[in-house]
């Protein structure tokens, strides 16, 4: 099957989205995907990748976020987080709320992505 280079590299976010979902989500006691359908689909995109390139991508994905969310790593751990997956423009977002912490990763159309930690604005 051929792809342009605007398919691929829309193939590429889906599925770099898809994995920090499902890595971050992993560091809370329970996560919940607020939209199953977003989920599923995000997961389709990631299925389609070959094995390996899964889990090259996947290893460096948890280097990156273990780096950044070293600190409260366990904190999380003992959180349940509700998952909120969105596009906005170009980019995936994907927050984890916890109500205390929010995780925020957004990602663009070259599957680059931002993680960052926040206060969770319903601990207010």
């Amino acid at each position: 099957m051929r792809y342009s280079f605007t398919e691929k590299t829309s193939h590429r976010q889906q599925e770099t989205a898809y994995m920090l979902y499902m890595i971050i989500g992993s560091y809370f006691h329970r996560c919940r995907c607020k939209s199953k359908a977003v989920e599923e689909n995000l997961f389709l995109y990631y299925k389609e990748l070959q094995e390996k390139k899964q889990v090259e991508k996947e290893r460096q994905i948890i280097k990156v976020s273990e780096g950044v969310l070293k600190d409260n790593i366990v904190d999380l751990a003992e959180m349940n987080a509700e998952a909120v997956i969105s596009k906005v423009n170009d980019l995936y977002i994907l927050s984890f709320y916890t109500g205390f912490e929010r995780v925020v990763v957004t990602v663009d159309e070259k599957g680059c992505y931002e993680i960052s930690l926040g206060r969770d604005e319903l601990a207010a």
